[in-house]
């Protein structure tokens, strides 16, 4: 039978971000290239996460850019279906409701689904603006929708032209077999010694400045703090850095910059909690990471994390000011291996790589049915 045609036009690395990092693995998905012709497009924003956000001539060139590729991708290629990371606000959406006229104009030719998954939230507050509201409404009209969780649909309450929401939660890379892990935890625990790991873009709305202050209040022999991730700004690295020194902090915590490859996975297994008090997230893949390796996570109740951890794998916290208490209850319930054992099996049953694989074949193959 003649495969369907898939335009998937998708983030991917670099930079390295969460939707980067599900672009990735769409791109290189053997489930996908078996069940439809496929065709990628990247969409060229930011060299670095540091360039999130900012308009310059290079960006400009890029979304001209995109948009011719898309233009004649669409009428030569002629999907049956389109895939799109689609942005939520600021500059991002009105590029992509610019390339959206492209397959508005098509659908009218050929039938053709069209799926948006939105990778962050924040819908709500850009609609505000009844201009925005407007072409927002536009943007979504006849769209199918995949969201990260259940959590965020709210953040669609004032839309009603979007055709249907799929929800689809992400998977990271396993990186044990059940058997190793069994002997990797066991060797752990052994040791009395903690490491807690921050691992997120060093910036303050995932906290970094607030995970500091907890090294300050809670320095101590048994205790090391791991902090890995790229800074946005020189500005906020120099303030963190002067922290540091001023409280003679060295001893106590180490900073690793940016990791990834074998580097991160040795953070991982040589850690015991996962440090992540974000303040703007909508579905960080980093804690399905955590889980893999057996980490409970001490996070805020921030987008779909209520929905990624339990009572039984971690710590959810309403307000920053409540992160040093809860961070003793952290230390003493949840660092032991059964813990451990817990948060794989809720990594194994919920977040695996191949169950996203799957579901998103799943999704477009049966247009927008599980």
């Amino acid at each position: 039978m003649k495969k369907q045609k898939l335009l998937c036009i998708l983030h991917y690395a670099p930079p390295a971000h969460g939707a980067s990092k599900v672009g990735d693995f769409i791109k290189s998905s053997e489930k996908l290239k078996d069940q439809f012709d496929c065709r990628f497009i990247k969409i060229k924003s930011s060299d670095t996460i540091g360039d999130i956000g900012k308009v310059n001539f290079k960006k400009v060139y890029f979304v001209f850019e995109l948009f011719i590729r898309v233009l004649f991708t669409i009428f030569i290629f002629r999907p049956n279906l389109i895939y799109f990371t689609a942005s939520i606000k600021s500059i991002a959406f009105y590029r992509d409701l610019l390339l959206s006229s492209l397959w508005k104009f098509y659908k009218l030719f050929k039938p053709c689904e069209v799926f948006y998954h939105y990778h962050t939230k924040g819908v709500k507050e850009f609609v505000k603006n009844p201009r925005n509201l407007k072409l927002t409404r536009f943007f979504l009209k006849n769209i199918n929708i995949i969201l990260l969780s259940p959590i965020l649909k709210d953040d669609l309450q004032n839309i009603e032209t979007y055709k249907k929401i799929i929800y689809l939660s992400n998977g990271v890379e396993d990186n044990f077999t059940n058997d190793n892990f069994e002997e990797y935890i066991s060797k752990k625990f052994f040791d009395k010694d903690i490491n807690i790991l921050y691992l997120a873009h060093m910036m303050r709305d995932k906290g970094c400045f607030e995970a500091i202050e907890l090294v300050n209040k809670h320095k101590s022999e048994n205790t090391h703090f791991h902090f890995a991730g790229g800074w946005q700004n020189k500005e906020d690295e120099k303030i963190f850095l002067n922290y540091i020194k001023e409280n003679q902090l060295e001893k106590f915590i180490t900073l690793h910059g940016f990791v990834s490859g074998d580097k991160k996975k040795e953070l991982f297994k040589s850690s015991h909690l996962l440090l992540y008090p974000s303040k703007n997230d909508a579905f960080p893949l980093t804690l399905l990471e955590a889980f893999s390796y057996g980490l409970p996570v001490l996070s805020t109740v921030e987008g779909s994390i209520p929905f990624i951890i339990d009572n039984k794998s971690g710590i959810i916290i309403n307000d920053l000011d409540k992160l040093d208490l809860a961070f003793e209850e952290i230390l003493e319930k949840y660092i032991n291996i059964e813990t451990a054992r817990y948060c794989r099996k809720r990594y194994l049953e919920n977040f695996s790589l191949e169950q996203f694989e799957i579901n998103i074949t799943n999704i477009l193959r049966n247009k927008g049915n599980l």
